[in-house]
């Protein structure tokens, strides 16, 4: 289909606000001849965008509305009456749906309800095979995301299925723990608050197995290659010349007189903020993806910065900065130290270098160099800890420039060192116990797996679950003894 007309169907979804600017206008090519156009407006609050994609045919793939300035509703508009919404909308976009898709659930979320219309086989939605709509409180439809291509083929049904019963004990036998310190949110984890737990987590957590016999769809868990031939390293200490004190921003990040902040986002628990140099010019106006990104990010300097604290959470140089230094790794390294322990001193102790397994050393930092500008820096990576071996699920990452004896980029922890000198060392039930809990938690439900390849297929699986939630069993508190 023409350019013009893929641009003219575009706005003909959604009515763009004035004062909205086209940002994004790209249309990408695949070998397949499938091909996709993205359109973005944006309007003049940083945080107003509409979204809209279309495949090769001019069909909608994709939409999303965020707008600020939206009345709120006298009345919220009910489950049902959003529903109608949802399916008068899917009928516009996909007239012919109602032939293959069928309405499965409703998914509620902060500021919409959330509508899934699925391909369904043995009871059972197909994978990727649908869509699903949020309607907002004034019955408006603010995303749409589909891969509904038509009616998939019906999928190879299992003559004979495994029981419940073998899987179990299959899962019983191979049922293992780990003990470990994780930051849970009440927003996708059911803890009355957030904030760091002691937990065992298991390593079947997101295991699948085909329905069929007991072969694991996915050999993905918890602690697969996780610590692996691994060591980890306690940090040396310095002889400070820098005075701890209270540290600006642009102290910690490096900004100097030539640049000038262009934004600042508000990203819920911290602040995003993006400095570039203030004679920096953009050459051509290029709408495509390519081009949006590089007015972004390019030459720019990007950190976020905790609400709570005020402390600088991570930052990343994209700005080159060369220098006439020949750092060895070893003289990196104690500069990553050195601003390690001048950043966040509160956390020193609880940091370890980690050195990857033999023989994967040479070739992680191979393909790190290949990456970052011709391997002119050095990246070093920590795990933490709560002093007393138990891990913490967290990593801190200090990259140096080699020519310039400059911190590039570094992603701090994202855990409260105060709560973790609170939180006990020691479990309150013991490994054995978690694993009753764990048991007499479990169950499986079927569900169709979609295999991804040069034949694309659909495989009939048992997927682990909490009995009544029907949710996967992430943890077992190792305080409270409490399903996670």
């Amino acid at each position: 289909m023409p350019k013009k007309e893929l641009l003219r169907i575009a706005n003909s979804v959604v009515k763009i606000p004035d004062g909205y600017e086209l940002t994004i206008e790209d249309y990408l090519e695949s070998e397949n001849a499938e091909g996709e156009a993205i359109f973005l407006w944006t309007g003049q609050k940083r945080d107003e965008a509409i979204s809209v994609h279309l495949d090769a045919q001019g069909n909608l793939t994709y939409l999303s509305i965020d707008r600020q300035e939206k009345e709120p509703a006298a009345i919220a508009m009910g489950e049902v009456e959003k529903r109608k919404c949802a399916e008068q909308f899917l009928c516009t976009h996909y007239p012919d749906a109602w032939k293959d898709l069928t309405f499965s659930k409703t998914k509620k979320l902060s500021h919409a309800d959330r509508f899934y219309y699925e391909q369904i086989v043995m009871g059972l939605p197909l994978e990727h095979a649908g869509c699903y709509m949020d309607i907002d409180s004034l019955g408006e439809v603010v995303t749409f995301s589909s891969s509904y291509k038509g009616v998939r083929r019906i999928p190879e049904i299992p003559s004979t299925l495994i029981s419940k019963e073998k899987l179990k004990e299959h899962i019983g036998h191979a049922l293992q723990f780990r003990l470990k310190i994780h930051s849970l949110h009440s927003e996708s984890h059911d803890v009355e608050q957030d904030g760091l737990y002691l937990v065992y987590e298991p390593n079947a957590v997101f295991q699948k197995f085909r329905a069929a016999d007991l072969s694991p769809e996915t050999k993905m868990s918890s602690d697969e290659g996780e610590g692996e031939g691994e060591t980890y390293v306690p940090l040396p200490t310095f002889s400070l010349k820098k005075v701890r004190r209270d540290l600006g921003i642009a102290e910690v990040v490096g900004i100097t007189e030539n640049l000038e902040m262009i934004r600042e986002v508000d990203m819920g628990k911290e602040r995003g903020i993006v400095w570039r140099d203030r004679n920096w010019q953009v050459m051509e106006k290029d709408l495509s993806m390519d081009g949006f990104f590089r007015r972004q990010t390019e030459d720019t300097v990007k950190a976020f910065v905790s609400k709570r604290s005020g402390k600088v959470r991570s930052f990343i140089w994209f700005m080159e900065r060369k220098g006439d230094r020949q750092l060895t790794r070893e003289e990196c390294y104690t500069i990553a130290i050195e601003f390690l322990e001048w950043v966040i001193p509160e956390y020193f102790g609880f940091l370890q270098l980690t050195v990857p397994k033999a023989g994967d050393e040479n070739e992680e930092q191979e393909n790190w160099d290949d990456d970052i500008d011709g391997g002119i820096k050095e990246a070093f990576v920590f795990t933490a800890h709560n002093g007393h071996g138990i891990p913490v699920d967290s990593i801190v990452t200090v990259t140096v420039n080699r020519t310039t004896g400059l911190v590039d980029y570094y992603n701090g922890p994202d855990f409260d060192s105060e709560q973790l000198q609170q939180l006990p060392i020691k479990p309150a039930l013991t490994e054995e116990r978690a694993k009753e809990i764990f048991m007499s938690h479990l169950d499986f439900e079927l569900k169709w797996d979609h295999n991804y390849g040069e034949e694309e297929s659909d495989t009939l699986v048992y997927r682990l679950c909490d009995v009544k939630s029907r949710t996967p069993i992430r943890y077992i508190d190792a305080i409270s003894g409490e399903v996670i």
